[in-house]
């Protein structure tokens, strides 16, 4: 079996209609303004009997009762990585659901305690292995430590429940 990674829109995929057994996606979805187009176009590629697997960065469902301090947070979120809004698991679920005609068994999980251990892991293997950064000059260590404080601030929004890592799963009908 050959796998080959290939860079395009993900809102206007280039393949054909039914060309894969599976759909994965991993990481995308938080980038991609308009997640129902998303998802559509992932349904779009899969063939009838194929597998859909989406892991992606979700928003609690529980936008109201946030803290000033938790909105503040996501906010800062948006605007330092520059992504689109966020949404949650159970808009995941929706999305995937009205597609009833198309796909079945649609589950999802909230991943974020098997991954939070991440976010301070990649800030641990910079200080370990530092060498990459020290000798580019001033610019990239400024980067680099905005970069370090941004990724401590999503760690402490996956901890908190502010954000969630949403894990989807369905199968397109046959």
């Amino acid at each position: 079996m050959l796998v080959v990674f290939r860079k395009m829109d993900a809102l206007r995929m280039e393949f054909p209609e039914e060309s894969f057994d599976l759909v994965w996606s991993c990481e995308c979805g938080e980038h991609v303004p308009d997640k129902e187009k998303y998802v559509e176009e992932m349904c779009r590629v899969l063939k009838p009997g194929g597998r859909l697997i989406i892991a992606t960065w979700c928003e609690t469902n529980e936008r109201k009762s946030l803290t000033k301090h938790q909105r503040w947070l996501l906010r800062f979120l948006y605007e330092e990585w520059s992504h689109p809004m966020f949404i949650s698991i159970e808009e995941y679920e929706d999305i995937l659901r009205k597609r009833r005609l198309s796909m079945q068994q649609v589950k999802s999980g909230d991943w974020t305690p098997q991954t939070l251990p991440s976010w301070r892991h990649s800030i641990f293997v910079g200080v370990w292995w530092p060498w990459p950064v020290v000798f580019r000059g001033p610019r990239v260590w400024w980067s680099t430590i905005r970069e370090i404080v941004t990724i401590e601030r999503m760690h402490e929004a996956f901890r908190d429940g502010v954000m969630q890592y949403g894990v989807f799963q369905a199968k397109k009908l046959n």
